[in-house]
């Protein structure tokens, strides 16, 4: 026998059946609805007495259905009531989450990602353009709530209002929710990091090619050069695992502070050796640590990929004549950005009498604009006779 209760809006609708009945019913679900969600996820299954009450999608179309169906199998009833949120549901998307939220027609404007670095998140909204602002203003604060309260551990959300900008590489931030505290400390690969997010450059979106690089087959006592180091993430995530000698080079303070820093945060098998200079300098004839470095380095890492074509006569001076690894990252254009890639750096190469010896690896890392990709090339390089 069964009933259906009425659904007020601070409720949801359960299907209510004996305690004993319930691992039958899972089962039924299983056997008769395999891919179908019907028990909603999002809210807590309940129990009173000697019942169980499964809370159920909102589909009339599945409902009507599951209850054909189970009708003929277990005893039930449909019921009406409040619903516990289950605190370790995980929305799928951003989307999803804000179901019921805000009005539908803003849905297309709500960004598909977001990146967390430690307890802060920060998202953009890039579509802006074609709607009125002002209105769409008091979404904002809506979705960075529902942002923290399906990221347990994010309190601060903020905005991004600019692309990365100026010789340090920052973008403007806004606060859209909690308080404004830039400073975190974020875990990656099992290392920690102190940032800040709004002085100092991090993007989490390279975890995965962090671990890649440092994975690779890297000799002991290589000398290693990570020209444009930031906070130390390639640098410290390499010292990490391998028994190397890493000169880790930035022009901005903070950052440089930052990868003191984290170097005393983190257990290394290497020494890591900060320092606060513009490459650039290394090669003025006056430069001490400049002349140390000439022809030794047997790897350099150049992670800045809006500028990394400028700074090869630095990669060219450092490295061994005999040969040495490149990690060059460069933001490419569409069609055919890694053949583009590779064109441009083997034509900057014979410039400076550099040729390529062997291509390694090359990858997009990932999508950066309409326009253009993030392409790493990996390659052996040597001096030209």
């Amino acid at each position: 026998m069964r009933e259906m209760g009425n659904n007020s809006q601070a409720e949801i609708l359960f299907i209510k059946l004996k305690m004993k009945d319930g691992q039958t019913f899972i089962n039924f679900l299983r056997n008769k609805f395999k891919n179908t969600q019907f028990i909603d996820q999002k809210f807590k299954i309940l129990h009173e007495n000697d019942n169980i009450l499964f809370p159920i999608v909102n589909d009339q179309d599945l409902i009507d259905k599951v209850i054909l169906l189970v009708d003929k199998e277990i005893n039930f009833e449909i019921i009406s009531k409040e619903g516990l949120p289950n605190e370790n549901y995980k929305y799928r998307t951003l989307q999803k989450a804000l179901e019921g939220k805000i009005p539908d027609k803003y849905s297309e404007f709500i960004p598909k990602s977001y990146d967390i670095v430690g307890h802060i998140a920060i998202i953009e909204f890039d579509k802006l353009n074609n709607i009125n602002n002002k209105i769409f203003n008091n979404y904002k604060q809506k979705i960075a709530e529902v942002i923290s309260s399906v990221n347990k551990n994010v309190e601060t959300v903020y905005e991004k209002k600019s692309q990365i900008k100026g010789k340090y590489r920052l973008r403007e931030l806004e606060v859209l929710y909690g308080d404004d505290i830039s400073k975190t400390i974020h875990k990656e690969n099992d290392c920690i990091f102190k940032v800040d997010v709004k002085n100092t450059y991090f993007s989490p979106r390279l975890v995965f090619e962090r671990r890649r690089i440092a994975s690779t087959e890297i000799q002991e006592d290589e000398i290693i050069v990570d020209m444009f180091a930031g906070v130390g993430t390639f640098s410290i995530q390499i010292a990490k695992e391998k028994n190397v000698k890493i000169y880790a080079f930035d022009i901005n303070p903070n950052a440089y502070q930052y990868l003191k820093d984290n170097v005393e945060l983190n257990n290394l098998k290497g020494r890591i050796i900060p320092n606060n200079i513009d490459v650039k300098d290394l090669i003025e004839p006056k430069n001490q640590l400049g002349q140390l470095l000439y022809n030794r380095a047997s790897r350099i890492i150049m992670n800045l990929p809006e500028d990394s074509i400028k700074y090869l006569d630095i990669a060219t001076f450092l490295m061994k004549e005999s040969g040495g690894i490149l990690h060059f990252y460069q933001f490419s254009e569409k069609p055919n950005p890694r053949e583009r890639s590779l064109k441009n750096l083997e034509e900057q190469l014979t410039r400076f009498n550099w040729e390529i010896e062997s291509i390694i690896n090359s990858k997009i890392v990932k999508h950066y604009s309409p326009k253009s990709e993030l392409v790493v090339v990996d390659l052996k390089i040597k001096a030209s006779k």
